[in-house]
């Protein structure tokens, strides 16, 4: 988090960086501010607060940060990042390997991946991954913020609840039927999504752990609504109605966030949060659009990174 508001800082005012010392680079990029943005668990930090709470079950640990700038600043963004260590210390320290050279030539300016130092221990270096992406969020579904972007500096740099909800909840996926086992062996019955139309070898598997939390965070600290601050009800309508597969995925994941109480209860969260994260939770799915199409094949965009189901470590 700290060296994503570093660079944040140093987004606002590139020119900043040259009291530090002189970067070809640096010389390359306009001195005008770069529209750039948290995303993902960043983006919750700033937010909600139970996200910060240690003694909250909402609470978690993040490990990559993910940033999203316009058009046409990315690249800019992208040259600032890789300034920071040579101006500001090995803390800052960017940089990129062969394969994010290639996934960057790739992506064609749509998307940029880069890293940086997480930690020095014992002349052991370890580093993570950036992701920068480009005026939206484009994974299962795509989450436009370009409105975010042109006023960057509301919501504490962030996406703002609205698109952060959208963002969280576009996740979807299959397995084969014959993975069920490994998912009650790992705990993760609850990401079983609901859906009979679908294929019947198959299992569709919604949200993970940690965005179940982040959505449940954001929900708990930000009110459903049409007043500023809120997780907009409006906008989340306007959105699906544009876009009938999202408005699917959207829905399922809200619907198997609301079965699952009981795994909110596992966690320890308090009763009275959960009260309040399902009553909010239920005026979002009152939002959504009804689908009357009927898929049996993936309605969601495939041509993305697909993270492994198991990642969980059995308890």
């Amino acid at each position: 988090m700290e060296r994503g508001l570093v660079t944040v800082w140093a987004a606002q005012k590139p020119s900043r960086l040259k009291e530090f010392g002189t970067s070809a680079q640096l010389d390359k990029i306009k001195d005008e501010p770069i529209p750039v943005l948290f995303f993902g668990g960043g983006a919750v930090k700033l937010l909600s607060k139970a996200a910060n709470d240690p003694n909250s079950p909402l609470c978690r640990d993040i490990g990559d940060i993910d940033l999203i700038a316009s058009k046409k600043r990315g690249l800019d963004l992208y040259k600032l990042l890789l300034t920071l260590g040579e101006l500001c210390g090995t803390r800052y320290y960017h940089f990129i390997t062969l394969t994010d050279q290639r996934f960057n030539a790739m992506m064609v300016g749509k998307r940029y991946r880069i890293r940086a130092i997480d930690k020095i221990l014992d002349d052991e270096l370890t580093s993570g991954t950036l992701d920068i992406f480009i005026d939206g969020i484009d994974l299962r579904h795509k989450v436009d913020v370009r409105d975010a972007l042109d006023d960057h500096v509301n919501f504490n740099y962030t996406i703002g609840p609205t698109n952060l909800v959208l963002a969280k909840c576009q996740y979807i996926l299959d397995a084969p039927k014959s993975s069920y086992n490994d998912l009650k062996e790992y705990k993760l019955e609850y990401r079983i999504l609901d859906y009979p139309p679908y294929r019947s070898d198959k299992l569709l598997v919604g949200i993970e752990e940690k965005d179940m939390k982040d959505v449940s965070a954001v929900l708990l600290d930000r009110d459903v609504g049409e007043e500023d601050g809120m997780v907009n009800t409006t906008v989340i309508r306007n959105v699906l109605q544009r876009d009938k597969k999202f408005a699917l995925t959207f829905r399922l994941n809200i619907e198997s966030l609301l079965r699952n109480e009981s795994h909110f209860k596992e966690m320890g969260l308090a009763a009275s949060s959960i009260e309040t994260i399902f009553s909010r939770a239920k005026k979002l799915l009152d939002a959504v659009p009804i689908v009357d199409k009927k898929w049996s094949n993936p309605w969601w965009n495939e041509d993305v990174e697909t993270p492994h189901i198991f990642g969980k470590v059995k308890q």
